[in-house]
């Protein structure tokens, strides 16, 4: 498995030879924590563009760059076209033998073909079965080698997106002092501002993808996410108390 600094430097070069060459071109999955350190270290440089892949609300997601001259709406019909990315269903042969297979069953069983991590996006389960995304590149070699994880022999399949369910959004009011960064992550996971400080300390919170300040402001739109607590989406003021504290609005991730 290539390291961290090694992936960036690949998606950086595929992001400059999709501007310099006109070219659209996709990188392999990154981690939210890897698309935050690329998007930081190009944040002051003009290239391509790009869009996600891999699931709107995905952990692991894919870039998918397109030179600056061109527009969203051509590069999505380009998708529609030949999307790099696919989406699998696994599932038994015969449901009678088949196991309850985890996260961890079928990512290893992939990887044991020698598929590196990068080639693969988030894994999801629902009605026993599993969905898994894919860069299309690896889709014949997976379908002809993949034929049984752990006891239980399987059938692979390419599926459409729209099979795998949404997560789950709730939306609720939240109170806080202002809105800096801090205090709404202290009042959305229920956490002493101390504590709170210590998730920005070990930079374990990102807003929209980049690695966040606890002393930053919010607007609203912006997607914050705490390793190991959870996401939400922040909507914005919805009004202030009489006694001078905000209430605010957050859409958080089943």
């Amino acid at each position: 498995m290539k390291d961290r600094e090694d992936i960036l430097a690949h998606v950086e070069d595929i992001w400059r030879k999709a501007e310099e060459r006109g070219i659209v071109r996709n990188s392999p999955f990154l981690s939210e924590r890897e698309r935050g350190l690329f998007l930081e270290k190009i944040k002051r440089e003009r290239g391509a563009k790009f869009l996600l892949l891999g699931g709107e609300e995905a952990e692991r997601q894919a870039f998918f760059f397109y030179p600056s001259f061109m527009e969203e709406e051509e590069c999505r019909e380009l998708l529609l076209e030949d999307n790099p990315v696919v989406l699998l269903e696994i599932q038994g042969k015969q449901k009678k033998f088949s196991e309850e297979l985890s996260h961890r069953d079928v990512l290893g069983a992939i990887m044991s073909l020698g598929i590196e991590r990068e080639m693969l996006g988030d894994i999801f389960f629902r009605d026993e079965k599993s969905y898994v995304y894919l860069l299309r590149k690896m889709k014949d070699y997976l379908l002809e080698n993949l034929q049984q994880i752990r006891h239980t022999s399987v059938e692979i399949k390419e599926c459409e997106e729209a099979f795998v369910p949404k997560q789950e959004r709730i939306e609720e009011q939240i109170f806080a002092a202002s809105e800096r960064l801090d205090g709404i992550v202290s009042a959305v996971f229920h956490l002493s501002r101390g504590k709170a400080q210590e998730y920005f300390a070990k930079e374990l919170v990102y807003k929209d993808g980049l690695a966040a300040k606890g002393s930053s402001s919010l607007k609203g739109g912006e997607k914050i996410s705490v390793r190991g607590l959870g996401k939400f989406h922040y909507l914005g003021l919805e009004k202030n108390t009489k006694k001078g504290r905000m209430v605010l609005r957050i859409l958080r991730y089943g």
